[in-house]
C-alpha cells in the first residue's frame, strides 16, 4: 500500500553499514590515511562489522516493508573506488532509488577527492527532487526529507566532519519554505549535531552553527549515524522540540548490537505523532530493543 498523507509514513533507518573490503588492496592507494584505517579493519575492525549480521538485518527491515529507507552514511571503509561499486551493489538490493535516500559519512571522505570521485555510483540514491545534491529535498506523503553531507577529509586519527557555510545557508531556505507547506521535515547528517554525543576527535565542527540554523527555522526530527550506538536526545527549536536520533551501525556486534529503527509518522490534530521501534540484532534472531513515541506540536501543521 503506497503512503499518503492522511495515512502517515514508514521511514526506515539504517547506519554505518561498512561493507567488508576486498580481498587485496592495490599499494598505491595506501600512501595516505587509508594505510592506517585498512591497518585497523584487519587487526580487529573486521571482526565487529560481519557481512552475515548485515543480511539479518535487512532481510528484518524487507520483512517490515516500509515506505522509504534511509542510510546515513559510512557504507565504506577506506572510501575506495571498488568499495563504492560494492556499495552500489547493496544499494540496489536494498531498494529503489526512489524510496532509498543515502548521505555520506566520514569514510566515503576518507582522504581528499575520495567523495567527489565515488559520489557518481551513488548519485540516484542523493539526488533531491529538483536533481540537486547536497542540502537535498525529496516530498514524499507529507513529509520534507532533507539530507546534509557531513563528509570531509580529516587527519589520521580524527573522524570530524562539517556541514559548511553553503550547506547552511541553503538549509535554512528549505527548512523555512516546507514550514510553509505544512510539511513534517526530517533532517539526516552524519554526524550527531549535539555536543558531547560523540569523542572532540570525531565531531561536527560546524555543529554550533548547524543547531542555530535548526532552531531558528523549525526541525521535526533529526536523524544521524557515526557513534556506532542509540542515542534518544531532544532539542529545542522556534517550532517546539524536535527528537534528535541516533541509530547503532548496521553490521557491529560491538560496542552495541546492530540494528535498524522504523519510524511510522503520521499527522495528528495540531502536528505530528512519530512512533519509534528500535530493532536489535540477538543471537536468536532480531527483537525489538525500544519502543518510543513521541508527540510533535507544530503551528503550521495542516489542520
Amino acid at each position: 500500500m503506497q503512503a499518503s498523507p492522511e495515512s502517515g509514513v514508514a521511514l526506515a533507518h539504517l547506519s554505518d553499514v561498512h561493507l567488508p573490503l576486498p580481498g587485496r588492496v592495490d599499494w598505491r592507494d595506501l600512501l595516505s590515511k587509508r594505510a592506517l584505517s585498512l591497518w585497523s579493519w584487519r587487526r580487529k575492525r573486521h571482526k565487529v562489522h560481519r557481512p552475515e549480521v548485515l543480511a539479518r538485518l535487512v532481510a528484518d527491515l524487507h520483512a517490515a516493508a516500509p515506505d522509504l529507507i534511509a542510510v546515513t552514511g559510512d557504507l565504506t571503509n577506506l572510501g575506495l573506488p571498488v568499495e563504492y561499486a560494492r556499495a552500489r551493489d547493496w544499494l540496489d538490493a536494498l531498494g529503489d532509488p526512489a524510496r532509498v535516500m543515502v548521505i555520506p559519512g566520514n569514510h566515503e571522505a576518507l582522504v581528499r577527492g575520495a567523495w567527489e570521485t565515488g559520489a557518481q555510483a551513488w548519485r540516484p540514491y542523493w539526488l533531491g527532487d529538483d536533481g540537486g545534491g547536497f542540502p537535498w529535498l525529496r516530498r514524499r506523503a507529507g513529509l520534507a526529507l532533507i539530507g546534509l553531507s557531513s563528509a570531509v577529509p580529516s587527519a589520521p586519527g580524527r573522524a570530524v566532519g562539517a556541514v559548511g557555510a553553503a550547506q547552511l545557508a541553503r538549509l535554512a531556505v528549505l527548512l523555512a519554505q516546507t514550514r510553509k507547506e505544512g510539511l513534517c521535515r526530517v533532517v539526516m547528517v552524519h554526524h550527531p549535531p549535539l555536543d558531547g554525543t560523540v569523542r572532540a576527535r570525531k565531531r561536527l565542527l560546524d555543529a554550533p552553527a548547524l543547531r542555530a540554523v535548526l532552531a531558528r527555522e523549525g526541525v521535526e526530527m533529526v536523524l544521524h549515524g557515526h557513534s556506532h550506538r542509540s542515542h534518544h536526545q531532544e532539542m529545542a527549536t522556534a517550532g517546539g522540540v524536535a527528537p534528535v536520533i541516533g541509530v547503532p551501525s548496521a553490521s557491529a556486534t560491538h560496542p552495541e548490537p546492530a540494528a535498524w529503527h522504523l519510524y511510522r509518522i503520521a499527522p495528528v490534530p495540531g502536528g505530528w505523532q512519530i512512533a519509534l521501534t528500535a530493532r536489535r540484532y540477538a543471537a536468536g534472531g532480531m527483537e525489538t530493543s525500544h519502543i518510543a513515541t513521541h508527540h510533535l506540536t507544530r503551528a503550521h501543521a495542516a489542520p
